[in-house]
């Protein structure tokens, strides 16, 4: 993993000042080095020089059989997922595993699980949809009403991932209230949550349903609370996650990165 040297623009110098110890909860300096090394440095030209990451991005990009990419996750994010998985979860011992809530296409679950065979060898990824669009939403806060987004066709998708030879991948069909009470007890313990589902209900579900799995120091990844059209995955996270729980962000670019309580 040393062969990676992010390299960060001469006016970020004092982040050689900075503890690298956590404070409030989460890991400051290392927040600033991802987020930084996007916006202000070379983790986009590492990433792209990178064949794990090139693959995992090729296969989440490639085209699905509508025709659209089988990811609409955005590239930096990919990249800082990606990040993550390399420089702070792989060096850690059987860290657990990775859960998504909202896969869509399939595409960032096929990216996590592609990277993650080589990094966490042993870790299984497991993704939550309905594949048929969103169930009910809330009307008063969220942009998407009930079965926006298209229906996937999850043999096709879970042919295509057994055709990638990705068996530590598994997706689960449902609404998240029948999925995940159930699957989230026999997955134990979790090192990485995707939360990619838009709107407020889900976000605030599935948060709450995967809060006493999660290991410690377990990254919280919020895919949508600074877009545009997720308000209401916005609001999830204020009330739940800083107003209730006191947490404090990891990170703001490219997405909202917590660490568990």
């Amino acid at each position: 993993m040393d062969d990676w040297h992010i390299q960060l623009k001469p006016f970020l110098g004092g982040l050689g000042d900075m503890p690298q110890e956590p404070r409030k909860g989460r890991d400051v300096y290392n927040g600033y080095i991802r987020g930084c090394g996007l916006k202000y440095g070379n983790l986009k030209d590492l990433c792209f020089a990178d064949p794990v990451f090139t693959e995992a991005y090729e296969l989440a990009t490639a085209p699905s059989p509508n025709g659209k990419p089988r990811t609409v996750v955005s590239p930096l994010n990919l990249i800082n997922i990606f990040t993550i998985l390399r420089l702070n979860l792989a060096p850690r011992q059987s860290p657990g595993h990775i859960v998504e809530f909202g896969a869509l296409r399939g595409g960032s679950a096929i990216f996590m699980a592609f990277a993650a065979k080589t990094l966490l060898p042993g870790t299984q990824v497991i993704s939550f949809d309905t594949f048929a669009g969103f169930p009910e939403t809330n009307a008063e806060i969220d942009v998407y009403r009930e079965g926006s987004f298209e229906k996937v066709d999850l043999d096709e998708l879970r042919g295509h991932t057994a055709s990638l030879g990705l068996n530590n991948l598994t997706f689960i069909e449902g609404r998240f209230e029948d999925t995940l009470p159930g699957a989230l007890k026999e997955i134990g313990r979790v090192c990485l949550a995707h939360i990619d589902c838009d709107v407020y209900d889900a976000v605030v579900y599935s948060y709450e349903q995967v809060k006493p799995y999660l290991g410690e120091g377990a990254y919280l990844i919020f895919d949508d609370p600074l877009v545009p059209s997720c308000i209401g995955a916005f609001e999830a996270v204020e009330e739940y996650l800083i107003r209730r729980d006191g947490l404090h962000a990891e990170q703001v670019f490219p997405h909202m990165v917590f660490r568990s309580p």
